[in-house]
């Protein structure tokens, strides 16, 4: 699964996503956040015609069908049956969409200890989601997103026995190109990381937190060095 992540994507790393997926960026991230929990805002690469631009959703999925907002985030979407329940299917067939962050955030399942999982490049984790625009009854908007998660390659099954999708740069236009409703073709770039594309480190227990952000929460700790938060 993925229940927390950090997206703080300076300046810089933009210019080169912009460059590498030929996405137009028009403004710098709004919310820099080492710790994005779930109903928190956060910022994706989406596509319409030929053009890719970023947007900024919601974490927590909300189908435009739904006839109020749900009391649970629909934060993550199992691979294995997006493209068969109601909630998923039209938008994993027209709104998908790549988030950037620096990694995310597992518990492992057996002692509760968080682990910070990044790419083993240094590089920029891109995840695959889908999103839809929801409208209420005063006729306001709430764009939201949900990220898509798989089974948990042999790398992360230590830690948990689900991942989210991380996509690698051959299959991202595929993923991104709008004009693509093809569900085989689309269930095919749904797969585990490979084995050697991440690394992970013990953090500090106050990612628990949701109120806290700070630069210090993906950084290793040693275990006994680790702060209990109630």
């Amino acid at each position: 699964m993925c229940g927390r992540f950090a997206q703080v994507i300076i300046h810089d790393q933009l210019q080169k996503l912009a460059k590498e997926l030929r996405v137009r960026i028009t403004s710098d991230q709004l919310e820099l956040s080492y710790n994005v929990a779930p109903t928190n805002t956060v910022m994706a690469f989406v596509a319409k015609d030929e053009l890719r631009y970023t947007g900024y959703f919601r974490w927590g999925l909300v189908p435009s069908w739904m006839k109020e907002i749900p009391k649970t985030a629909l934060i993550n979407v199992r691979a294995e049956s997006i493209h068969e329940k109601p909630s998923f299917k039209a938008s994993f067939i027209r709104r998908r969409a790549i988030i950037p962050v620096n990694g995310f955030y597992e518990w492992r399942q057996s002692d509760k200890t968080p682990h910070f999982i990044y790419s083993a490049q240094d590089d920029l984790l891109l995840l695959g989601g889908i999103y839809d625009v929801w409208e209420s009854n005063d006729g306001s908007y709430l764009p939201s997103i949900g990220i898509i998660t798989t089974a948990a390659n042999g790398f992360m099954s230590a830690l948990h026995s689900r991942m989210p999708l991380v996509m690698n740069g051959s299959d991202i236009d595929s993923f991104l190109d709008p004009r693509n409703h093809d569900l085989t073709n689309l269930r095919a770039l749904l797969n585990p990381a490979a084995e050697d594309s991440l690394k992970a480190h013990p953090v500090s227990r106050e990612v628990n937190r949701t109120g806290i952000n700070k630069a210090s929460l993906i950084q290793r700790v040693l275990p006994e060095a680790q702060m209990e938060i109630f």
